[in-house]
């Protein structure tokens, strides 16, 4: 398993996430932790509950940093999510099933043994779900295909690793901003 940490919100920080998402939609009740800050303190990527009103929700690891949410959305406007799942395809498709693979199974730990025994018990689909898909629900062991640069970006934060993280930071350039008021975060 990849080194994935993280710590239980802090006070106040479900209302800065909030702030952050702004318009984009987010359920808060989500949020089991912060997996990484940025250097002002401030959520940069939280970990999502496995489920989400009892169903499946197949994003662990959610991007609340709004400077790294822009940047992701103009570089999917710019057909970068293509240009990615292409140079994985070409240089790490082996990195990319590990990745899809540690993601599944790190989604069934979240989930714990005895909600993993209800699901199985109760609502075998449920658990197909989960036994079949990792980043971002799409299904693991095919060959490369990707939802956002959003997800890919969280998920790189929060496990530590992506097989086409070269690529990604690159794309990305700084990860952090530099004054923090500037964004909502930062806004009291």
């Amino acid at each position: 398993m990849p080194p994935v940490f993280f710590e239980p919100p802090l006070p106040g920080d479900i209302d800065v996430v909030k702030r952050q998402a702004g318009s984009r939609r987010f359920d808060a009740s989500l949020v089991r932790g912060v997996s990484r800050r940025c250097r002002h303190g401030f959520p940069l990527v939280t970990l999502c509950d496995p489920l989400k009103k009892g169903r499946p929700f197949p994003t662990v690891f959610w991007l609340t940093c709004p400077q790294l949410s822009l940047r992701a959305d103009e570089l999917e406007s710019a057909g970068e999510v293509r240009s990615l799942g292409r140079h994985i395809e070409s240089e790490n498709p082996e990195g990319w099933r590990v990745f899809n693979l540690e993601y599944l199974l790190f989604r069934v730990f979240l989930l714990g043994p005895e909600r993993t025994r209800n699901i199985m018990r109760e609502d075998p689909s449920a658990w197909n779900s989960f036994a079949a898909t990792g980043v971002g629900g799409i299904r693991a062991g095919g060959g490369v295909s990707m939802k956002c640069l959003h997800l890919q970006t969280a998920s790189m934060i929060g496990f530590g690793w992506h097989p086409g993280e070269n690529r990604l930071q690159e794309m990305l350039g700084e990860v952090e901003c530099d004054d923090p008021s500037a964004w909502p975060c930062g806004a009291p």
